[in-house]
């Protein structure tokens, strides 16, 4: 199965932050040892189902579905292809030891090409557009952070191409042509259409991108899990439920980190957002 990129320990730091809680406040809520807690969150300790069950119901999250990520259980199927009128191709890039997910959007009649996040390995994205015989005219960030946007300058100096990016978000270095989108315009390449969705919460202006049925949406949500709140957790939280698990369960969700998944998984499979009924999505 593809590898998560959260495990038990993630999502138990992440739900406590929900909360507000510490540590302790979790081990007193569950009547565990404290010790317990902090081996579990640095990946140490899986506690029995029980203890699992525990934790799920104090922290608000869907038990059978933290139990399967605990012990490695389930992981997303593997995504089909979307079926419009472009091919979007990963790469995996790395910062440092760390595996992030950089994505070439090509529109298949035009052959016009955006990246959408840098990463910070340039190379691996030049050495990519060279193999596939495309030069990129666009850079759309998802967010400033250097594992997304350290790879800028190298970028914009092959390409001399403009970059867009959310106007609330940390401007990053290395742009010559910096844009600011905002939340419901539209961003043209070749023949399609881009639509930028608001999905703030991991930082102030993180944005994703919707391309036929395709969803790539940066650190807001991960396959089994949600992206660190570092800007707001409630504000993360509705992004993930009010915006991108509004759309249609098939629709491709296409993250920064771990495997791309599905809407549909996520509300069957994801601890924090499980939603037995299926809720209306967009059309």
């Amino acid at each position: 199965m593809a590898q998560l990129e959260d495990e038990l320990g993630d999502i138990l730091e992440k739900a406590r932050d929900g909360k507000s809680w510490s540590q302790k406040d979790l081990a007193q809520s569950v009547d565990i040892a404290l010790e317990d807690i902090r081996r579990m969150e640095n990946y140490d300790l899986i506690p029995d189902e029980a203890v699992l069950q525990k934790l799920a119901s104090a922290l608000d999250l869907h038990g059978p579905s933290l139990s399967a990520i605990a012990n490695e259980a389930w992981a997303p199927e593997e995504i089909t292809p979307d079926p419009g009128p472009f091919d979007l191709v990963c790469l995996n890039v790395f910062m440092g030891s760390y595996p992030v997910k950089c994505y070439l959007l090509i529109c298949r009649e035009t052959r016009e090409t955006a990246i959408i996040d840098t990463g910070a390995n340039p190379e691996a994205i030049l050495r990519k557009a060279v193999e596939l015989n495309v030069r990129p005219s666009k850079i759309l960030l998802t967010h400033s952070h250097p594992d997304h946007a350290g790879g800028l300058s190298t970028l914009d100096r092959e390409y001399h191409c403009p970059t867009w990016i959310d106007p609330k978000e940390p401007r990053p270095s290395g742009s010559h042509d910096l844009r600011h989108i905002a939340d419901g315009e539209v961003i043209e390449l070749g023949n399609l259409r881009i639509q930028v969705i608001a999905t703030p919460g991991h930082t102030p202006g993180g944005i994703s991108y919707w391309v036929g049925e395709s969803i790539i949406s940066g650190d807001a949500i991960f396959a089994g899990s949600m992206g660190r709140a570092n800007a707001s957790w409630p504000g993360l939280y509705h992004s993930i439920t009010d915006r991108l698990l509004t759309f249609p369960g098939h629709y491709r969700l296409f993250p920064g980190h771990g495997p791309a998944t599905t809407v549909g998984e996520e509300k069957q499979h994801n601890p924090f957002f499980f939603a037995p009924a299926t809720r209306g999505g967009r059309v």
